[in-house]
């Protein structure tokens, strides 16, 4: 009985690890897709649910959670979300930085004001400010770190007078119907007063 009870803990783990999902958001190519044919965009993860767009083969599209069956992933499609099958998606890892997992080529955009903030894959943060008519300005990403725990789930990251904090959280916009798989943070000291902006991200994909 002694080592039944040794190994419980053990075991539990181990079947926790087994049990634990994929992380989400990530990046997909579409495979196995004949080339004079698509693949279908549902409106729920079912093969009898509605068709409202169409996937061409090598298209890439972000996967931001998974059906509970882990067979449909749930995309960002127009102005809402779609599902696809994961049959025929294969990962395609974004860039990310070499001090840590954080992803690049992510377009992130908040509202009240109006903000982007692209992180491209050559370490940049382009910033635009819609509420006043300064150009774009380009901050260097300087250095990144990912939280402490049990997954990699959220980054921090410092890029000139920015601060950011990027999780993968869900997030909405609060303008379209669209749910996103990233949230960004922005602290800016710059100005001589403590901002912070908030705002949802995704791949930038072509």
């Amino acid at each position: 009985m002694k080592s039944v009870f040794l190994s419980m803990p053990f075991l539990l783990i181990g079947l926790a690890t087994q049990a634990q999902p994929a992380l989400f958001p990530e990046v997909f190519t579409v495979t196995g897709v004949a080339s004079d044919d698509t693949l279908n965009i549902r409106n729920k993860p079912s093969e009898r649910s509605a068709d409202t767009g169409d996937l061409y083969p090598h298209d890439q599209i972000e996967v931001i959670a998974l059906s509970e069956d882990r067979n449909w992933g749930k995309i960002i499609w127009q102005e809402g979300n779609g599902w696809v099958s994961m049959r025929y998606l294969r990962p395609s890892p974004l860039p990310h930085m070499p001090d840590s997992e954080m992803p690049l080529q992510l377009a992130c955009s908040g509202t009240e004001p109006f903000w982007s903030a692209t992180l491209w894959p050559n370490r940049n943060l382009e910033f635009k400010d819609y509420a006043t008519d300064a150009p774009a300005s380009f901050q260097r990403i300087g250095q990144s770190s990912t939280a402490q725990g049990f997954a990699p789930v959220s980054f921090a990251f410092t890029a000139g007078k920015f601060t950011g904090l990027l999780e993968r959280s869900p997030c909405s916009d609060g303008m379209s119907e669209r749910d996103y798989g990233w949230q960004l943070r922005l602290l800016d000291q710059a100005s001589g007063r403590l901002q912070l902006r908030s705002g949802c991200c995704q791949a930038a994909l072509n």
